[in-house]
């Protein structure tokens, strides 16, 4: 049984680890990295605030729909999981991947990497730290990407210079991604939603359904397509927009797509 196959089917049993905080020990903008069992920390986390998202960022209709409500503390990675994070992991689970994978570039953005394996990824670390990490589901993600704006990006409707990584945003990086964390942090402290490489979502994609309005992903319609988000450095700024939304299929490998991660508060 190889890691991917491990990780997804097996069962996480949170109460049998010992340290596992509860919801009361975290706080509203506050950061933290947990331990994990194999050593070392995971990734940086921040948690951000209850609230409402209305989708694509207009007016919701008369009958409220359109209206997202996070009715939930959630922790969400502060950058994308970088070379270096997803590098432990495959050493750690012993994956027949690691010799394929690339060494260096530890705090760049990982890419190439397909949805299972991201959420090989999201299993292991949540039986590190005892912690549920996964996916985040669309309007998570654009919820966080927002940080409270409803304008095109979290900063405003213009794409400016040098806010993000993308090919009309004026970086020094010419349509390659950067390291994680080079440009400046939303208003809620998450870095790199708009641009440098997309992030995969948890969503499933199907035009006929609505987003289910407790935040939480799709998972009907074709789940061999899964949504990703936020556009990348070889994008325009039309592109890293919070509402812009694209899709790929589960198994692709692909030179600018990689994942954050978030975390479910304990309640």
């Amino acid at each position: 049984m190889n890691c991917i196959q491990f990780c997804v089917a097996a069962l996480i049993t949170f109460a049998t680890i010992p340290g596992v905080v509860q919801g009361a020990d975290f706080n509203v903008s506050e950061t933290f990295q947990d331990t994990l069992r194999s050593g070392g920390i995971g990734p940086e986390m921040i948690v951000i605030r209850q609230g409402e998202l209305v989708v694509g960022g207009g007016k919701p209709s008369e009958e409220g729909l359109g209206v997202i409500k996070i009715d939930y503390l959630l922790a969400v990675g502060t950058t994308e999981i970088t070379n270096a994070q997803y590098r432990h992991f495959l050493e750690m689970s012993q994956s027949g991947n690691l010799n394929k994978f690339p060494k260096g570039d530890d705090n760049f953005p990982v890419v190439g990497i397909t949805f299972d394996e991201a959420e090989a990824f999201v299993y292991w670390l949540s039986r590190q730290t005892g912690h549920n990490y996964r996916l985040p589901s669309a309007t998570e993600w654009e919820y966080a990407a927002r940080a409270g704006s409803s304008a095109a990006y979290s900063w405003g409707n213009n794409v400016g210079v040098n806010k993000a990584n993308c090919t009309d945003c004026g970086t020094e990086f010419s349509g390659a991604a950067a390291p994680v964390g080079s440009f400046p942090a939303n208003t809620w402290g998450l870095h790199d939603m708009h641009g440098n490489v997309w992030e995969w979502t948890k969503d499933c994609i199907d035009s006929n359904m609505a987003s289910p309005p407790n935040g939480m992903p799709t998972l009907f319609g074709s789940c061999e397509i899964r949504e990703i988000r936020g556009g990348s450095a070889k994008g325009d700024a039309w592109s890293i927009r919070a509402s812009n939304r694209a899709s790929a299929l589960k198994t692709a490998q692909i030179s600018d797509l990689g994942f954050r991660v978030v975390m479910d508060i304990p309640r």
